[in-house]
């Protein structure tokens, strides 16, 4: 007498819900209903452990496709973090507590070394940027680190306004800075220094940006 072939422990679970399917659909055809008219199990227990499979895989891929949306959306959140959260919060921290390194372990942030800063004058800031941050009237101001900085200064004028004249809108310890209260639809013209132990470097170029 011959016998089923199923070979069901070589089969992940698609592969056994696609056995199952075609099994199912073979048995609703009219020679499946005329020839096996009472099945053990029954249409409906069978269909049972059937759908339960298929919740069970549909369940799976959904929540993979989760869990690669989740981990694809991570490094941009851990920059958002870094940039909008933990870079803006330090440089709050530095200027509520003067640069006080008794004070600033309060905030839960460690205090930075000062040893490492170069004898000699530092190079003017390369690559300063700015672009439009988030908010109204905010654009960001940003520059390649300087080895030894202890401050930089940025100045911002009137881009349009040929008789503006530099002044002075940011000092802070890091090379990435929103500059807020700026007039929305009007183009700033900014520039960096770093200043370190023999003094203030020299400008850097000139970087335009409309604020939104």
């Amino acid at each position: 007498m011959a016998k089923v072939k199923l070979d069901l422990d070589n089969k992940n679970p698609q592969e056994v819900f696609n056995a199952s399917s075609t099994h199912i659909a073979a048995m609703a055809t009219p020679e499946g209903l005329a020839l096996f008219t009472t099945p053990d199990p029954s249409v409906a227990e069978y269909l049972l452990l059937h759908n339960a499979l298929g919740t069970g895989l549909n369940l799976v891929t959904s929540l993979e496709g989760q869990l690669l949306a989740a981990r694809n959306a991570l490094p941009g959140l851990v920059a958002a973090l870094k940039t909008d959260g933990l870079e803006l919060r330090a440089t709050y921290v530095e200027g509520k507590t003067g640069g006080d390194p008794a004070q600033i372990p309060i905030s839960g942030f460690a205090v930075a070394s000062t040893t490492s800063q170069p004898i000699g004058p530092l190079p003017r800031p390369e690559s300063v940027k700015s672009v439009m941050a988030k908010f109204p009237g905010v654009i960001r101001v940003t520059c390649d680190p300087i080895n030894g900085t202890q401050t930089y200064v940025i100045e911002c004028r009137l881009h349009d306004e040929p008789a503006s004249t530099w002044a002075q809108v940011k000092l802070s310890t890091k090379s990435r800075n929103d500059i807020s209260g700026l007039i929305s639809g009007k183009n700033y013209a900014f520039r960096m220094a770093a200043i370190g132990a023999a003094g203030q470097s020299p400008w850097s170029d000139e970087t335009v940006c409309m604020a939104p």
